[in-house]
């Protein structure tokens, strides 16, 4: 007996591969993220959509409390963690305060001050107005999260008294903040205190750097200087007053301002945007110099000393070195010269600074740049030459001199134009010079030219060629 089996058909199944399966992975990976932060973003901005229109409704219930109470007591206060210090013009109501509304929260801050309207005339101007505080203005801030100015709102408003108005007695401060070309700085910070008064306010400035401030409080004893005025702005290096001498060990160039009543009380404070100085220590053929000592001092002036003969800097002597990769960075200070003493170590010696400064070490930095300087410095062991071209008539360097170095037999022939001190130096590029003889020519405009000889041995030659006015 025979027996059948059925005929089975084998189907074969392929399954995925593991590159197969990794690229499948990261485009769900990636559509994963993308869709995660897509989600993100969206939520954050329904989050702040919310806390905007929350903020708005806060910052508009606060000013309508503000206008509905006594005006004589519309003004601010805070507490300092010792004791209650006011705004100009003082009141009741608080400088900061913190609310949350349905879990989110708020920090609101408000400001208040008098304003002399030219309506009428203003304060020792012509017409002059005998009672400069015509009305207050409202400042009204309100922030969320990281307080910045997207997540701010701010209402103005004014207020006017009942009936006449009346002189609110103190003086008038009148605060300038201007840049270092004599601009108005616009939104910059300003903090008031006064010890004697209990001021303690901060308050911005308008648009072409102004505050003032009828009504200030008289500072007591009459003519004490204790109004301290504390500048800032982001991105900014800050500036604040002095006490004078003999309180500070100078004669300050800021000095605390005395407010004296009814009169009109100026004060105006210099400060500008901050600046990076970036120091690299490098040899001439830009091979970096690691940990080379160094000093620097200067920025912002404070005031000189008493007696005169040194001057007190915001940025004062800092000793220090480069690090390995030959670089030292200072960030956010203030613009103007700084004096620079290098220490070079063995066996270098200093050369010169690129670019070159008006005055030898003294750089010069402007606001808002990022100040970069090469303290060049030369090995004197290797072979080469440096070579500097002087007035024959006062011995005066000469810049823009042109100086050929050649050697036909040895196949060299380099020129290179003197700086600023009449130096140039060679070899330019490595390799070092080969021992030899080597033929000098020297030219300049108003010279005559002049031919020499300089022989490299094993190290650093050094030459000067005197040039007679042709």
């Amino acid at each position: 007996m025979s027996v059948i089996f059925p005929h089975f058909s084998l189907r074969h199944y392929r399954g995925f591969t593991l590159i197969e399966a990794l690229v499948l992975l990261f485009i769900f990976s990636v559509v994963s993220v993308t869709f995660f932060q897509t989600y993100s973003v969206g939520t954050r901005l329904i989050l702040d959509s919310k806390n905007r229109l929350g903020a708005t409704a806060l910052a508009n219930q606060k000013m309508e409390i503000i206008r509905s109470i006594d005006y004589d007591t519309i003004g601010t206060k805070h507490w300092n963690g010792s004791a209650w210090v006011t705004g100009i013009p003082a009141g009741d109501i608080l400088q900061d305060e913190d609310v949350t509304v349905s879990t989110a929260r708020y920090h609101i801050y408000t400001a208040v001050q008098y304003i002399d309207d030219p309506f009428d005339g203003t304060f020792g101007g012509s017409p002059s107005d005998t009672i400069p505080n015509d009305y207050k203005q409202i400042r009204l801030s309100v922030s969320w999260g990281d307080g910045s100015p997207s997540r701010t709102i701010t209402l103005i408003s004014t207020v006017s008294p009942n009936g006449i108005e009346t002189s609110a007695g103190g003086g008038v401060l009148v605060i300038n903040i201007l840049d270092a070309e004599g601009n108005g700085v616009s939104n910059a910070s300003v903090h008031i205190s006064s010890s004697s008064t209990g001021v303690d306010t901060t308050l911005s400035t308008d648009s072409t750097g102004n505050i003032t401030l009828p009504g200030t409080p008289a500072s007591t004893p009459l003519g004490t200087q204790d109004y301290v005025i504390a500048v800032s702005k982001a991105n900014y290096y800050g500036a604040t007053t002095y006490a004078p001498f003999p309180t500070s060990t100078f004669d300050p160039v800021d000095e605390h301002i005395a407010v004296l009543a009814d009169t009109l009380n100026p004060i105006t404070i210099v400060m500008d945007q901050s600046s990076d100085i970036t120091l690299h220590t490098v040899d001439p053929f830009s091979t970096s110099v690691p940990n080379v000592d160094f000093s620097l001092v200067g920025g912002r002036i404070l005031g000189d000393s008493v007696p005169p003969g040194t001057i007190e800097y915001g940025f004062p002597i800092v000793n220090t070195q480069t690090d390995a990769s030959g670089d030292k960075v200072f960030s956010n200070e203030s613009f103007g010269q700084y004096t620079l003493v290098v220490s070079p170590p063995s066996p270098y010696e200093l050369y010169k600074i690129d670019p070159p400064e008006t005055t030898d070490y003294v750089l010069t930095v402007s606001p808002g740049v990022n100040k970069e300087t090469n303290i060049i410095l030369i090995d004197p062991s290797i072979p080469s030459a440096k070579i500097q071209i002087l007035n024959n008539a006062d011995s005066a360097p000469i810049e823009g001199a042109s100086v050929q170095l050649s050697n036909t037999t040895l196949g060299y022939d380099t020129t290179l134009t003197t700086d600023k001190n009449g130096f140039v130096y060679f070899p330019a590029v490595l390799p070092v010079l080969v021992s030899g003889t080597y033929d000098l020519t020297v030219s300049a405009t108003g010279f005559e030219n002049k031919t020499d000889t300089i022989t490299i041995g094993g190290t650093l030659e050094r030459k000067t060629i005197n040039l007679s006015a042709s």
